[in-house]
């Protein structure tokens, strides 16, 4: 009976060391070590194959874990009758409530993939990590295949995410959709696509460190003059107050498609998009255009068009205009683009955001004086913990309001350094603010000005 309570203390001891050395204590928190991957599998072999919705409750890492990555792979089969044969837009969509909901991701569809030596099924991979203030907890999703096929054909769909740990230096913390429309026409002047994307009025979050205008467009449609949308490279823009970005829609990398060799032209250029390809979104840093506690307007804007094969133009001529001025479903549809769009805000993580400066250990704590004062456009503050502490550093305007977050966790003692960096603010004064209790009490409370000039 000693050698078997031995031989269980050692395999105890083993597995305590085995889980000590694989995990990682920052600021008073366990964390898995950088890099491990939590798997969360949600759709799995869904059957589509119709133009619906499938919906589904999910329950995905909380946000105790710190993650720099998020990605989905998009797996897409065939049942046993086969896929649907035609190249179809598909999404995923996260609801926030029934009628919110945030485009997460676009996929288009591949022709044949069975049999001949076609691959049988794709994987996409879709970096989604800009939507990490949704992707947590419980949420619900949407799965879309714009198929029409019916029968027992169509496409079995499985979704995965995994959640890559680790830190980044900008944590987007905020999603907020700019324009959502499956059905922007194109080319017809009673219609125009300004009335689809009317520009917005944005109030950027004060915490707001960066910011990026994330634009998904596809084109379809054709038979239509320039073979509009699909086959049609247009230029497309978008405003942000004074600043300007255009983008051409068009991909021209088609023939080295991740899902191929299929049946069909899948390897021709479209606007946008690729049979069996995941579709790449426009994105815009935009950070140096905008100021956190201030609204700024959006547009997005079409390069200019008509479309003369129409069934609204009194002027077409069947055989003269095109070779059929109505749209028949078939080799003549009508030109228009899907278009989903989000404002991306990001802030500092304060979990990389300072620094130990130092081995010795204060007696005190501290909060000193940020060096350089003036300055531009970075600034460094030093202050000292002298015991282990929740520890919150903070910078308000003038008028009190809070701007931004340099560090909120728990520090073990030490002296501590936290650079700022004020190019996204106003010149002007800024006071900064620490905050130090060890779980008692408030045991420390100290605030200093500093001068931001531009």
């Amino acid at each position: 009976m000693k050698t078997v309570k031995s031989k269980i203390s050692f395999y105890l001891i083993k597995i305590l060391f085995i889980i000590s050395v694989s995990l990682i204590c920052l600021n008073g928190k366990i964390f898995a070590a950088t890099g491990d991957t939590t798997w969360v599998t949600t759709f799995n072999q869904n059957f589509q194959n119709w133009a619906d919705v499938h919906y589904g409750n999910f329950t995905l890492p909380d946000t105790n874990t710190h993650y720099k990555q998020i990605l989905m792979y998009y797996t897409i089969g065939c049942p046993s009758a086969g896929c649907d044969p035609w190249d179809r837009l598909g999404w995923i969509k996260l609801y926030t409530d029934s009628t919110n909901g945030f485009e997460i991701a676009r996929i288009i569809t591949p022709y044949n993939i069975v049999g001949g030596g076609y691959p049988g099924q794709c994987v996409f991979v879709l970096d989604v990590t800009d939507f990490m203030p949704l992707l947590h907890d419980q949420v619900r999703l949407g799965s879309y295949i714009e198929s029409w096929i019916g029968g027992t054909r169509g496409w079995l769909v499985t979704v995965k995410f995994a959640f890559i740990e680790g830190e980044i230096p900008y944590k987007p913390f905020k999603v907020i959709n700019l324009w959502q429309d499956n059905h922007v026409l194109y080319g017809d002047p009673s219609n125009p696509p300004e009335s689809h994307l009317p520009a917005r009025d944005i109030l950027i979050d004060p915490l707001t460190s960066k910011a990026k205008v994330k634009v998904t467009t596809t084109g379809h449609g054709q038979g239509n003059t320039d073979n509009a949308a699909e086959f049609s490279f247009k230029i497309h823009t978008l405003l942000v107050g004074s600043a300007s970005y255009s983008h051409n829609l068009w991909r021209g990398d088609c023939s080295s498609n991740p899902c191929s060799p299929q049946g069909g032209t899948w390897q021709f250029a479209r606007a946008g998009w690729c049979p069996g390809a995941s579709v790449i979104p426009w994105e815009n840093d935009v950070s140096d255009v905008i100021t956190p506690g201030q609204n700024i307007n959006v547009d997005y804007n079409l390069q200019s068009y008509e479309n003369f094969c129409r069934p609204t133009n009194p002027s077409c001529v069947n055989g003269v205009t095109c070779s059929d001025c109505n749209f028949n479903n078939n080799g003549h549809t009508e030109p228009h683009y899907t278009i989903q769009s989000q404002l991306i805000l990001y802030k500092a993580n304060p979990f990389i955001n300072i620094e130990n400066t130092g081995s010795e250990v204060p007696d005190t704590y501290s909060l000193e004086q940020n060096f350089p004062n003036p300055f531009n456009p970075v600034t460094s503050i030093i202050f000292g913990v002298k015991e282990t502490s929740s520890v919150k550093l903070n910078i308000y305007d003038v008028q009190g309001r809070l701007i931004e977050t340099l560090f909120a966790g728990n520090l073990n003692p030490g002296e501590f350094r936290a650079d700022w960096n004020g190019s996204g603010f106003a010149s002007g004064i800024y006071i900064y603010k620490l905050e130090v209790s060890n779980g008692r009490e408030t045991e420390f409370i100290s605030a200093k000005k500093m001068m931001l000039v531009k």
